[in-house]
């Protein structure tokens, strides 16, 4: 998903990684990755969304309210079908907020 315009906080979620000179590089927001790569719903995204989960670079919660901050602006982008999105953002959520030995039954 190509950013559709940057999600409420983003800034404030950033990560600084260090300073060359007068340039500061950062991280770009973990959560905007988190629903970028849920968009996308590759194998491989899917995989980086759960490791970035666990490492702790995103809440849960924070996954859902940036989802439904930009949910309503989504219907301008034509190839990305904002139920499917929504489906894929619940489900993380869900997945992730089970403990393990209820997942397995």
């Amino acid at each position: 998903m190509k950013q559709p315009y940057p999600i409420p906080g983003w800034r404030d979620r950033s990560v600084f990684i260090g300073k060359r000179g007068q340039i500061s590089f950062y991280h770009y927001d973990f959560t905007a990755q988190a629903l970028s790569k849920l968009s996308r719903g590759f194998d491989r995204d899917l995989k980086d969304i759960e490791a970035m989960y666990e490492h702790k670079l995103f809440s849960l919660n924070e996954l859902g309210e940036c989802f439904e901050a930009i949910a309503p602006e989504l219907i301008r982008f034509p190839s990305l079908n904002p139920d499917v999105l929504r489906s894929r953002v619940e489900n993380f959520i869900e997945r992730f907020q089970c403990p393990p030995e209820e997942k397995q039954s």
